[in-house]
C-alpha cells in the first residue's frame, strides 16, 4: 500500500477532485514538494525555531514559537476557511496532492503520518501531527504569525 493511500481514500469519499504531484520521496531540491516545503518553512517558520524541527516541522506550533490554535479550537478555524486549491504534503515528504475547489476533512485513524494541509498561497496552515489527540492539530495563519524577515 502507498503512504498516500488513506488521504486519497477520504478524497475520494468526499468527492474532492485531486491531483497526485508527486508520490515518492526526492531529496532534489527543485522537485515539487521540496518546492512546496520550503515556501512552508519560510511563512511558518521563517528565523523562528524549536527543538526537534529537523524530525518535525510541526515543532514549530508545539513549542509555541509560531503562534497557532490547537485542538478543538485549530479545527474549527481551519472549517471557517473558504475552499480554495489545496496543497497536502506528509512528513517525510513522501508525497504533494493538489485539491481543487476544497477544504478536506482528513482523519489520522488508520495511518501513522504528519499532515500538512494549506492553500497553495500559504495564507495558513492546518497540520495533523502523529500525536494526535496528545498534541494538535494546529491551525496557524500569516496574521497570528506576522511576516517574515524573508518578505
Amino acid at each position: 500500500m502507498e503512504t498516500f493511500s488513506p488521504v486519497i481514500r477520504q478524497l475520494e469519499a468526499q468527492n474532492i477532485q485531486y491531483q497526485l504531484l508527486q508520490n515518492h520521496y526526492d531529496p532534489n531540491p527543485k522537485s515539487p514538494i521540496s518546492l512546496v516545503v520550503d515556501q512552508w518553512k519560510a511563512k511558518f517558520i521563517a528565523h523562528r525555531t524549536a527543538p526537534y524541527l529537523d524530525y518535525y516541522l510541526w515543532h514549530i506550533f508545539s513549542y509555541k514559537a509560531t503562534p497557532a490554535l490547537s485542538g478543538e479550537a485549530a479545527t474549527k478555524a481551519y472549517l471557517t476557511q473558504k475552499k480554495a486549491r489545496i496543497l497536502i504534503f506528509n512528513e517525510p515528504q513522501q508525497y504533494l496532492i493538489a485539491c481543487e475547489n476544497a477544504l478536506p476533512l482528513l482523519e489520522m485513524n488508520d495511518f501513522f503520518d504528519d499532515l500538512y494541509i494549506m492553500p497553495d498561497q500559504m495564507q495558513w496552515t492546518y497540520v495533523i501531527p502523529h500525536e494526535i489527540p496528545e498534541l494538535g492539530p494546529y491551525f496557524s495563519d500569516t496574521h497570528f504569525v506576522g511576516p517574515s524577515i524573508k518578505e
